[in-house]
């Protein structure tokens, strides 16, 4: 093994036992988890055997084969970034109703003290009534 292959494994090993000390302590979700190992143990085999990039550089037709990395790297995160804005169009859609919930929650409680307050003002001015009979 050359000292590349060896820092590239070694980068994946600690990427994957990161993760993995990181779902033992519930610091993250399983399944980001197991996304997550699947891209160490994708560095670890990419970083032992790097003419694994140089047959696919070939197969794909690619010239300079060690761009292939950073292109999956920027897919990578373009779908990350994707993933992101969906999770938040997803939570920004949950608040409003919320706050909509909130809203006629308040304005039934509103209602309902003021169909009190006229019910007490009702029966108060009917005992008084009755007292000034008697």
């Amino acid at each position: 093994m050359s000292n590349p292959q060896i820092v590239g494994a070694t980068i994946g090993l600690a990427l994957g036992c990161s993760i993995f000390w990181l779902l033992r302590r519930d610091h993250m979700l399983t399944r980001d988890g197991l996304r997550w190992l699947l891209v160490a143990v994708l560095v670890v085999i990419y970083g032992s055997f790097p003419v694994l990039n140089d047959l696919l550089g070939i197969f794909l037709g690619i010239s300079y084969p060690p761009i292939i990395p950073v292109l999956l790297g920027m897919a990578a995160i373009l779908v990350k970034l994707l993933l992101i804005d969906i999770a938040r169009i997803k939570s920004s859609v949950d608040n409003q109703r919320l706050v909509q919930r909130i809203a006629i929650l308040e304005a039934e409680l509103q209602q309902l003290k003021l169909d009190k307050q006229k019910t007490d003002n009702t029966e108060s001015v009917s005992k008084a009534q009755q007292q000034d009979k008697n």
